[in-house]
């Protein structure tokens, strides 16, 4: 089985600096799980830092042997918000950017199938509350959110919500002890993310 991950800093987690490309984030953690269940487990890690979903789709556009997957897991959002934070848009340029999203992530999502992708997991973009800059963005980012779980639904796919979830961690553990800067993870960040993707991903019994 093959698995490619796509998207940003969150995915990407440094793969370029470590041994087997996987990074020390996520990806890392769900492959050292799944390969002691799964034989002939291999996985991919493509996120790049700093990719927006047009970035990604690019990427994506450019591998070799696409065919190859038999899953592909997709985090991305959290970039494209920020983009457009730094400038001063107003309300109807911001919603117009988000429907502009919309087209561009289910313009990717559609080459999966095309492709015979046979499993794809959208992942719910995210971010904290801390610092107070970024409650700014949630909003635009919760919007991001609804279409991303309307192509899940319309293609019947799976949507992995996060954002309550961590959330709620952030609210139980305190935030520093999930993120290191409001977007991206710490080890134990790392790993709610891992253990709700294996959720989404269960196991093979026996």
């Amino acid at each position: 089985m093959n698995l490619l991950f796509l998207g940003d800093s969150i995915t990407d987690c440094n793969h370029s600096f470590t041994p087997d490309n996987l990074g020390c984030g996520y990806v890392r953690m769900i492959y050292r799980q799944l390969s002691q269940a799964v034989p002939g487990l291999s996985a991919a890690n493509k996120g790049i830092d700093g990719f927006t979903v047009t970035r990604v789709h690019t990427l994506w556009q450019g591998l070799p042997q696409k065919e190859q997957y038999d899953l592909v897991s997709l985090l991305v959002g959290v970039n494209d918000v920020g983009m457009w934070m730094d400038r001063d848009y107003s309300s109807h340029q911001l919603f117009r950017l988000c429907e502009a999203f919309a087209e561009e992530y289910e313009d990717l999502v559609t080459d999966f199938l095309d492709r015979g992708i046979p499993r794809v997991i959208l992942m719910e973009p995210f971010i904290f509350q801390t610092p107070e800059k970024y409650l700014l963005w949630r909003p635009w980012l919760q919007k991001l959110s609804a279409s991303i779980q309307k192509i899940a639904r319309t293609y019947r796919l799976t949507f992995l919500p996060l954002q309550k979830i961590l959330d709620q961690a952030a609210e139980d553990l305190g935030s520093a002890s999930l993120t290191t800067d409001g977007i991206h993870l710490t080890v134990q960040g790392n790993r709610i993310l891992t253990e709700k993707w294996l959720e989404a991903f269960p196991l093979p019994e026996g």
